[in-house]
């Protein structure tokens, strides 16, 4: 194990895998010939967020870290219409299309919560899967969902008019990096954690920089499904592959919502859920706290868990 847990220093390079509207940029650790694992940011980020943690990962796999699209330096979704997660579960089976292996799939937030969509719908393309700080799909409750769509729906044309009748805004280089490290939905991340995430998250615009980041993002539209309705077809669709869920304790608002489906997943066999100290970011800002639980689950033989 101490052999194939050294610090990753394989060739890191840049690939682009083609799809219908254009490409997926992926950054690229090891050798392709090894098994691959699939790493799968969260919305807003990039594959940076995973510059600090895989360094710390076996060094026997391939990681192919991509920008879903509309992020870093992938090709956006076709124009005029809302985005919808069923958009990025495509990346994911085009991703396995293009690879042709059965695939390790390592998702931060949305992307662990699309990793695990995929795992149902093509198990057979799934050997493994790896979960930080997240669960699954966060529910739209019955209650809500017409204001829900409503809401979507509206600022839908906002950000069109937006896009239409307004220059995008530029900043410095500080200010930009200030805004990567400050401007997220939970908490703020360290300095270093943002300078590798700016690195694909802007583009030169004079003298100063603009965001790549497809503004729909901010509107992206989730499947309209409960706690019941997940828990249900959870059961009729188990995903069978080993689980790992990495969930850090300082995401109070994460784990209060989730809190059934969490107790809900503990009662998996393939499923093994640990808490470590950190916020919503910890793989990134602090990987050391949760590279050990990821190196042994990759190691560990299938069927062991």
């Amino acid at each position: 194990m101490t052999s194939n847990c050294s610090t990753n220093t394989k060739q890191i390079g840049e690939i682009e895998i083609p799809v219908p509207w254009g490409y997926v940029a992926a950054k690229t650790w090891g050798d392709e010939s090894d098994p691959i694992i699939l790493c799968v940011h969260g919305i807003m980020d990039n594959a940076g967020s995973f510059d600090r943690l895989i360094p710390m990962l076996p060094t026997s796999f391939y990681y192919v870290c991509i920008d879903l699209p509309g992020h870093g330096k992938s090709s956006h979704f076709p124009s005029h219409l809302p985005i919808h997660t069923l958009n990025f579960i495509l990346v994911y089976k085009q991703v396995s299309i293009y690879f042709k292996k059965k695939l390790i799939i390592l998702g931060h937030s949305y992307g662990g919560q699309l990793g695990f969509v995929y795992a149902q719908m093509y198990p057979q393309c799934v050997e493994k899967l790896i979960m930080l700080e997240t669960v699954t799909i966060y529910p739209v409750p019955t209650k809500i969902f017409v204001d829900y769509l409503v809401d979507r729906l509206e600022n839908y044309f906002k950000i069109g008019d937006n896009l239409k009748n307004k220059q995008p805004p530029t900043y410095t280089l500080e200010q930009a990096l200030n805004k990567v490290q400050h401007g997220r939905n939970y908490s703020s991340i360290k300095r270093e954690t943002a300078e590798v995430l700016l690195k694909r998250a802007i583009e030169p615009e004079g003298d100063r920089f603009k965001f790549t980041l497809d503004q729909r993002m901010k509107n992206f539209v989730n499947p309209l499904r409960d706690h019941r309705y997940n828990m249900e077809s959870m059961n009729t669709f188990p995903v069978k592959c080993p689980i790992l869920m990495i969930l850090g304790n300082q995401n109070g608002f994460q784990l209060k919502i989730m809190d059934p489906i969490i107790k809900f997943l503990k009662k998996w066999k393939n499923v093994d859920v640990k808490i470590v100290d950190g916020n919503h970011d910890v793989h990134n800002d602090y990987p050391e706290k949760v590279g050990s639980y990821i190196n042994n689950f990759l190691l560990l033989k299938k069927g062991k868990l």
